[in-house]
């Protein structure tokens, strides 16, 4: 059972080895861990082209959050019409994954 429960470790590693070196190629950023997070979201039914639209948006408000505070720093301030409405993605996030279940189980029947 042992050797058994290794193989599967190990297969499992190898799998995120060759995902991560298919994520460098394609120049996703993602480093090891968020490559896995990513993974068990997909496991877990949430759309990876929702969730790759996520951390596109995600990525945009870094950078702006970013300039922002380098601006702030500066001495400039930060506009008041710039609201951060972070939460707003993860709920879009949600959403998406609570719709993309329920789709798939009227699909299947598992209502």
């Amino acid at each position: 059972m042992a050797s058994a429960a290794n193989a599967n470790v190990n297969a499992v590693r190898e799998t995120m080895d060759v995902l991560l070196e298919i994520s460098r190629l394609l120049n996703t950023g993602l480093d090891m861990e968020s490559l896995s997070i990513c993974v068990r979201l997909c496991e877990q039914g949430i759309n990876p082209e929702a969730l790759s639209a996520v951390i596109k948006e995600l990525r945009k408000a870094s950078e702006s959050l970013k300039k922002t505070v380098t601006e702030i720093g500066e001495g400039g301030t930060k506009p008041a019409e710039k609201k951060w409405l972070l939460p707003a993605f993860y709920i879009r996030l949600l959403r998406t994954a609570q719709t993309e279940n329920e789709n798939r189980s009227l699909q299947f029947g598992t209502y």
